[in-house]
Parts: C-alpha cells; structure tokens; sequence
C-alpha cells in the first residue's frame, strides 16, 4: 500500500507575496477555496463539464498555480487571467477547468504506456547508420518509428531511470556488464496528449473571455512561457527533445504524474546541465520499493549525429511536466483526473450497487474526451 504522506490535496498556504498583482490573484484563490459550492446558475447543458471540480479544487489549481509556475512568464500570465475574472465564480470556475483539461491533462496519461511501436518491431540504429540517414533528426520528418531509433541510440540502449539495457539491443549498447540488468523499454514521451486538441466544455462566457484557449497548446505556450511548436517543429510529439528511453514502471509513474524530474544542482547551487533529481509524491523511498535500480539523478545527454545532433530532451518541457504533476496532487486535479478516467470493469451489470454511478461517471468521461478531440486528428502518443 502506498505510504499515507502522499502530498495531495494541500490547502493553499497563507498569501506572503508583497502588495501588488500577484498578492491580489492569491488572494481572490483564497476566498475561493473557502466556497463550499458554486453560488452561480450552472448551465444544465450536458455539454458544459466545467462544474465538475469542487471551488476547493479548482482554487488550488489556481493558487498553486501561482506558486509553482516553471518561469515568471507563466505566473505572470495567470496572474492577468485571474485578476481578469474579478472573483466571478464562474470565470474562476471555467478558468480552472482550462488548466486542468488544457495544460495538466497533456502530461496525464491514465492508459499508461502505449507505444505506438513495440522493441521487438523495431530495428535497432547503429550510429553509423544514423549518420548516413540524417533526416531522421529533422523535427518534421519524425514519427514513431524513427523516434524509437533516435531515443535508443541517444540514450546508450538503456532505461534513463535505471540503467537497465534494452534486451532487444544488447549488442548494440557501449561497455556493457555482463552482469547488467536488461529491461524492455519503450519510447516515454513527456508531453504525451495532442496540443491541437480543442478545448471545449465551457460557459458561453469563459468561451468568451478566455477565447485564446482554443487548443491545448495555447494554454500549454501561455503557462510555460515558451512555444511548444517552434521547440518541437510543429504539431508533431514525436521528438528527441520530447521523448526519453524508459522501461514500463518508471514510465507509468512518469504518465501518471506521479514521477517527476527536477533540475539537479551542484554545491554551490548552480544547474548542473541535463541532470536532474528523480521524485515521487510517495518519496523516492516507495519509488525504490516500486522500480528496482532506480536512480535518485539521471543524466540525459545530446548526440552528434554526422553534421546534425540528436538532442536531449527540452528542460523547459521537463519543467512544466514537474509543475503540472506538483499542481495535480497539491491540488487533488490529480485524484479527480484518476477518478474521471477510470476503467469500469461491468457497468453494464446495472443491478450492482455502484453501477448508476459507474454509469454516470462513464458518460462523463466520453463527454471529457469528446470535447477535446484533436482539431486534426493527431495519432496517438505514448
């Protein structure tokens, strides 16, 4: 069983920013987590799914928003988004609902790994061969297959988290032990939901004071205070800089935000480049339990390839994931988005006690996948 320390949910901590923008935004997400329901005429529409989170929730999403931003860019811009609602419930409502479906849920990934490429129908690349084929590191040429091939030989044919080499690529691996452990791998892709999903679900008036919200990518550019597209070249999740080697527990932990990376830094208290600290909202006590091998800091590295370079994965995208996963469990977005997303093993059998519910919860979760159908039919990522 997982230990009871689990982070989340977490009532927002008491407003210590200055006089100013900033303090006045927490402030209105105080208030707010103190609502015991919505005190708006909730649009009865089966369309509108916004009112779905709690105002303790949704306050939360908010406020630790605020505190965990990865860059002043992207606190700043929440900061006018929620200053802009005037403590209308409402527009806090469906604001939070935005982050939640917009931004948390395309690093959220409750399926778990699905690689659209099993090891086994994947050729290994020699980095020779990579060499004589350089298209395959250019961001709009990528797809799953050759992504497979670059984050293999990128990362040396082994697990980021634990060492462990690819059984189906033994013999390519450099200085391999005779003793080292083998893993079956697959492609871990951080940003792992499409951006160009559309995001509806809400009021006529958040749709109108929020309408750049859009897509995903808009909200994910906005809070992250950088653009997604020109660091992925375009549209398409298959890249290096999106994508790491990993077996299936580290992977699944990672998807489902429960692990996370944070910068490493050295003794005196500079970034170390590529590195970063592994964490776990159980603590990486339970995390050894879980993943055996696993270790507390990982190195990720670039690799020249002929006159191109396949490159490490982004940090600014491996800090909005660990922004994203610290928000969902502080929050409890984390535990609604488990629960929403559920499998449901009978819901068919109606006359077992819970199965109204069941029912319901299903329906919900089709009309939550619905409203964020990619606008051009993105293929599924991992």
């Amino acid at each position: 069983m997982p230990p009871a320390s689990k982070p989340s949910p977490q009532s927002l901590p008491s407003n210590s920013y200055p006089p100013g923008d900033l303090h006045t935004a927490y402030k209105h997400c105080l208030r707010l987590e103190s609502h015991t329901g919505w005190n708006f005429t909730q649009d009865a529409s089966s369309e509108v799914l916004m009112h779905g989170m709690t105002p303790a929730v949704t306050a939360r999403i908010l406020g630790y928003g605020l505190c965990l931003a990865p860059n002043d860019a992207g606190r700043n811009a929440l900061v006018r988004d929620i200053i802009a609602c005037g403590e209308d419930p409402e527009l806090l409502a469906g604001l939070g609902y935005l982050y939640a479906f917009g931004l948390i849920r395309v690093f959220f990934n409750p399926k778990g790994p699905t690689p659209a490429v099993t090891p086994s129908l994947t050729p290994t690349l020699s980095l020779e061969a990579a060499a004589q084929n350089p298209h395959l590191v250019k961001p709009s040429s990528s797809n799953a297959s050759d992504l497979r091939k670059l984050t293999l030989l990128r990362d040396n044919y082994r697990c980021v988290f634990t060492g462990g080499i690819d059984k189906e690529s033994v013999q390519q691996a450099a200085d391999v032990d005779p003793s080292a452990p083998l893993a079956t791998t697959n492609v871990a892709h951080i940003i792992s939901q499409s951006l160009s999903d559309n995001i509806t679900g809400t009021t006529p008036a958040v749709h109108a004071k929020f309408d750049w919200t859009k897509t995903a990518g808009a909200i994910l550019e906005r809070f992250g205070g950088f653009a997604a597209h020109a660091v992925l070249g375009g549209d398409n999740l298959h890249s290096p800089k999106n994508a790491f080697t990993s077996s299936f527990e580290p992977h699944s932990e990672f998807d489902n935000l429960d692990l996370w990376l944070t910068p490493a830094k050295d003794a005196q208290g500079q970034v170390i480049p590529d590195t970063y600290d592994v964490n776990h909202c159980y603590g990486l006590e339970y995390l050894r339990r879980l993943v055996y091998h696993v270790k507390p800091q990982i190195v990720f590295r670039s690799l020249p390839l002929g006159d191109q370079v396949i490159p490490a994965p982004d940090p600014d995208i491996i800090a909005l994931h660990a922004a994203c996963a610290r928000i969902a469990h502080m929050s409890g977005a984390a535990e609604y988005l488990r629960e929403l997303y559920r499998d449901v093993d009978n819901i068919a059998v109606m006359t077992e006690p819970n199965a109204a519910y069941e029912l319901s919860r299903a329906l919900k979760t089709l009309q939550v996948a619905t409203a964020t159908v990619p606008a051009d039919s993105d293929q599924q990522q991992s």
